[in-house]
């Protein structure tokens, strides 16, 4: 009687051939698995299937899984009380019509970073270099920032303005880069001085220096592809672990963004909801650091050289970035700190504006930035 070792080399050699497209597919795995498979198969007294050794055994078991997950996840959702409220993101995401807005952010991460910079949306581009107002600052700036605010008030003073916020706690480095890159030459630029200056170029723009145009535009097609995909696979079988998070780690905060094409502002969809009031610091700060003073002077004397004007701005939250506060920025520079205090805001992360708090704040700011946008031989009134 032939040993183990022997029958075991026997059933490799009797196993039926795969097709070349199975194996092309599924690589190694595949293999392995069917190496097993076929010795189990091929000993002495096993059962034999003539199903499981055909070439669409793999395929079958597939969707069998696949429906069991979509049959489990519609049960589950429908009678376990705690599953029904919840759901991914991506899922629930809703990309404004009109065909104005790209995809910004979801949870593989920030893509306006590329096609700014490179300049892969020739409408963007354009826009970007006419502004006549540009708003910078982090993604605090761009959650607050609602466009139902900003655009009857820029569009009744023929003002074109672009908001050129950046996610992934970017601070200065970046936008100054694109505003030398592109040769910018706006009338005014107002800046979320929170974390701004000296805060250096984030780990997301370091990827973006390194990359080329071509990864730029690769990077735009795989993330809008991959977008999609995850919005139609989810409504069949929903991420749980997105839901409730990893067992020990607990939730990853993602949210989607679509960026307009016209202005540079987010969409966000869904948003979150908000969560109990907060009262903003001090508009003070710790003291200035001396890369702080060396940052804020390099962007300042940046903008002169362009003929561009200066304002800071802070958007309200309970937790600001490290470093100074506007209000001593404003007084180093000798420019404007415009603020807008409006009373019972809430955030719904304990750091970003929620949708109701975002577009009172920008309603109250739009008043307040009004004397400093006009320009001579405009109306009086936003």
């Amino acid at each position: 009687m032939a040993s183990p070792r022997v029958r075991r080399r026997h059933a490799e050699i009797a196993a039926p051939s795969e097709p070349e497209w199975l194996r092309a597919a599924c690589g190694p795995i595949y293999r392995i698995s069917r190496k097993k498979l076929i010795y189990t198969w091929k000993m002495p007294g096993a059962r034999r299937s003539s199903f499981a050794l055909a070439p669409s055994f793999p395929a079958a078991v597939f969707a069998t899984v696949l429906v069991s997950a979509v049959v489990g996840s519609d049960v589950l959702s429908r009678t376990v009380p705690t599953m029904r409220g919840p759901g991914p993101t991506t899922m629930a995401a809703w990309r404004p019509s009109g065909g104005d807005h790209y995809l910004a952010n979801d949870v593989s991460g920030h893509l306006d970073h590329h096609v700014i910079y490179f300049g892969t949306d020739a409408e963007v581009t354009a826009r970007v270099r006419t502004a006549e107002v540009l708003f910078l600052g982090n993604s605090r700036l761009l959650f607050a920032l609602r466009p139902e605010e900003l655009r009857p008030f820029f569009a009744a003073q023929s003002v074109p303005y672009y908001v050129l916020g950046f996610g992934y706690r970017e601070a200065d480095r970046f936008p100054l880069a694109i505003i030398r890159k592109f040769d910018l030459r706006p009338r005014l630029v107002v800046v979320n001085a929170d974390g701004f200056f000296g805060g250096g170029l984030s780990e997301w723009a370091e990827v973006v220096n390194r990359d080329t145009p071509f990864a730029a535009r690769k990077r735009q097609l795989e993330g809008e592809a991959a977008h999609e995909a995850r919005r139609n696979i989810e409504r069949l079988v929903p991420n749980w672990l997105q839901v409730f998070g990893l067992p020990g780690l607990g939730l990853r905060r993602s949210f989607n963004a679509y960026r307009s094409r016209t202005d540079g502002t987010w969409e966000i969809s869904p948003w979150p909801d908000a969560t109990k009031a907060f009262v903003a610091p001090s508009l003070e700060g710790r003291a200035l650091a001396r890369g702080e003073v060396a940052a804020a002077r390099e962007f300042m004397a940046e903008l002169d050289v362009r003929g561009s004007r200066l304002v800071l701005t802070h958007v309200p939250t309970p937790e600001p970035m490290p470093g100074a506060g506007p209000a001593r920025f404003a007084e180093l520079l000798g420019v404007p700190l415009v603020t807008a205090a409006v009373p019972a805001l809430t955030t719904h992360d304990n750091s970003h504006l929620s949708q109701g708090s975002a577009r009172d704040w920008s309603r109250a700011f739009v008043a307040g930035l009004a004397p400093h946008v006009r320009a001579p031989g405009s109306p009086t009134t936003p």
